[in-house]
């Protein structure tokens, strides 16, 4: 039988060398050539038997790794194994991580050393990436050693922590005694019992102390590795919740305050989501409709709206929807109690921050006390006006008789009878508005159109006006031919109206300008004044009822001419609007539909 060598069947080295499917070959300890190599070793390298053979070991390593490699040559005397990681570079440029067994053998009369080779690239980039994830993530990652009790820890927990790496042991207690006192035994408790019952995830959270002596709120989860239904090893990361933590805390505070303030207010508030549905109603409005909140709260309100308002309160409501605009409307509600109060709705619409629409918010306040002093002043102001009427037609026809009347002579006196009856005539004005008022309140405004020349009207009603106020100059400046169908009454009221607002806020000034314009369809007429003018913050209640702007000075009148005008413009279906600008004065215009078709 051959010998390769003393000591060596032919046979079993054939089987255990060239057949083996582990790379393995020879080497000259001296010169480190290589001396013979098996066919796994060819497959895996990539050389062939030749090209092998013309190499050294030095060849197959990359060139920053040939120093270490001859210092580990040095510690190679006598009968040493070697069992070290090394890189090897395979013909086709590849560098894999591998680990080499070698031990000393004679062979082919050489001093040689058999390597075998086991690849650990997969293993080794496996660590790698842990190790580059570990480090990547701003997470504190740790890995536990359950049957040696140990603990390691990525760089970040020094980081999110504070600590030096000196100081931290590198057992489980670097963990368990910097939990928080009032956390420790449940915590503690939790990880074992999740261990103990086979449980691969854990999951807790708890205050974990910092190097400065703050807590740190922690959301920790570990993942345990079973051999044989051991557990033998937990992986895991700690996340630093403590921002989230105050945040929500911060929300929950707020919610809470928000939740107090909105239970205890007078006033019921409301919110709706994009679709109109109701999502939200504090307890007053709960108290107000029902003794709990119902699946269906628009459902519920809508049941407890007085029957006449109900169809009203809808229409304003989808109407508001549908253009996205403020919602207001006064409307009954029908107490628990049985009891009817009035109540005035208001809703705005809300945006989120890329200005989607997302719903309505609003508000309902019982004004049933409001209601009812106004239904009280209303009737007053009725009797009252009512009652005025014949004492001043009375005073009326006693200055028409004296002015008419041969024996008064006296031109003192002539002057008297004319100031009496410019204040007669301004005080009818009054009653006569406070009548309107009454009769807009109770809808019994009555209207009787027909078709006249405006133009004409007008040049008379300038004319008469002059007399009426004679501190200020009535210019006409443009007075187009205009035909309409209308109420000639209400329209002369509309323009006297103005007129008397320009001259009364205006004090300083001289003169009032009118003008008269028409086209195909509609009149239009304004009156400028160069007085004191209006600010921005009175612009919104001008229209309303007894508001008078005083900023300047204290204009005579009881605050209702424009209230009566907006609500005349409003039944002749026109338009009414000003331009103003403050110490420059004020322009007053509104539209009338002609309606000749």
């Amino acid at each position: 039988m051959h010998k390769i060598d003393q000591g060596f069947d032919y046979s079993l080295f054939d089987v255990l060398f060239y057949q083996n499917p582990q790379p393995m070959w020879f080497f000259d300890v001296t010169t480190l050539q290589f001396l013979e190599v098996n066919k796994a070793a060819i497959d895996h390298y990539g050389y062939s038997r030749e090209e092998f053979l013309n190499m050294t070991i030095l060849e197959i390593r990359p060139p920053e790794d040939i120093e270490r490699l001859k210092d580990t040559l040095k510690q190679f005397i006598g009968p040493v194994t070697s069992k070290k990681v090394f890189r090897h570079t395979l013909k086709d440029g590849t560098i894999n991580h591998v680990q080499v067994l070698s031990y000393p053998v004679p062979f082919k009369n050489h001093s040689a050393r058999l390597a075998m080779i086991t690849d650990l690239t997969e293993s080794t980039l496996y660590i790698e990436r842990f190790d580059l994830i570990s480090k990547a993530t701003h997470d504190a990652v740790w890995d536990w050693d359950l049957e040696n009790n140990e603990l390691w820890w990525n760089h970040s927990f020094l980081d999110l922590f504070g600590y030096k790496e000196e100081e931290i042991e590198q057992t489980i207690d670097s963990w368990i005694t910097r939990i928080h006192p009032e956390d420790k035994e449940r915590v503690y408790n939790r990880i074992y019992q999740a261990i103990d019952r086979g449980e691969k995830n854990w999951t807790d959270d708890y205050r974990f102390l910092r190097a400065d002596g703050t807590y740190a709120y922690i959301i920790d989860r570990g993942y345990t590795i079973f051999k044989d239904g051991k557990a033998v090893r937990m992986v895991g990361s700690m996340l630093d919740a403590t921002l989230q933590v105050q945040l929500r805390k911060a929300r929950e505070e707020s919610e809470s305050l928000l939740h107090t303030i909105t239970s205890a207010s007078p006033t019921a508030l409301w919110m709706a989501d994009e679709q109109g549905k109701l999502v939200y109603a504090n307890q007053k409005w709960i108290d107000w409709s029902r003794d709990k909140m119902a699946e269906d709260i628009l459902d519920d309100w809508i049941k407890v709206i007085h029957p006449e308002d109900r169809e009203n309160v809808l229409e304003a409501y989808n109407k508001a929807y549908d253009e996205k605009t403020l919602y207001e409307v006064d409307y009954r509600l029908l107490f628990k109690d049985r009891s009817v109060r009035w109540v005035t709705a208001v809703g705005l619409p809300r945006y989120d921050a890329n200005n989607r629409f997302i719903g309505f918010v609003g508000s309902v306040t019982d004004i049933t006390r409001q209601k009812h002093l106004e239904l009280q002043k209303d009737g007053f102001i009725s009797t009252v006006s009512h009652e005025l009427k014949t004492p001043i037609a009375t005073i009326k026809g006693y200055e028409q008789l004296l002015s008419r009347s041969s024996a008064v002579r006296d031109v003192q006196a002539i002057s008297f009878l004319e100031r009496m009856r410019v204040q007669i005539n301004r005080l009818d004005t009054m009653v006569q508005d406070l009548l309107n008022v009454s009769r807009i309140e109770s809808g019994k405004l009555t209207f009787n159109e027909s078709k006249f020349e405006v133009n004409v009207m007008i040049a008379e009603l300038v004319h008469d006006l002059q007399l009426v106020f004679p501190s200020h100059a009535l210019m006409l400046i443009e007075n187009q031919s205009c035909q309409i169908y209308a109420d000639r009454n209400r329209v002369v009221q509309l323009i006297t109206n103005l007129v008397d607002n320009a001259v009364k806020y205006s004090p300083k000034a001289d003169k009032v300008s009118l003008k008269l314009t028409c086209d195909q369809e509609y009149l239009t007429v304004s009156v400028q004044d160069f007085g004191t003018g209006i600010l921005k913050e009175q612009e919104p209640y001008l229209f309303n009822k007894f508001y008078q702007v005083n900023n300047v000075y204290k204009a005579p009148g009881l605050g209702i001419g424009l209230y009566v005008c907006g609500q005349i413009i409003e039944n002749l279906n026109g338009k009414i609007w000003f331009e103003s600008e403050v110490g420059k004065g004020s322009t007053f215009s509104f539209k009338l539909p002609r309606k000749l078709d």
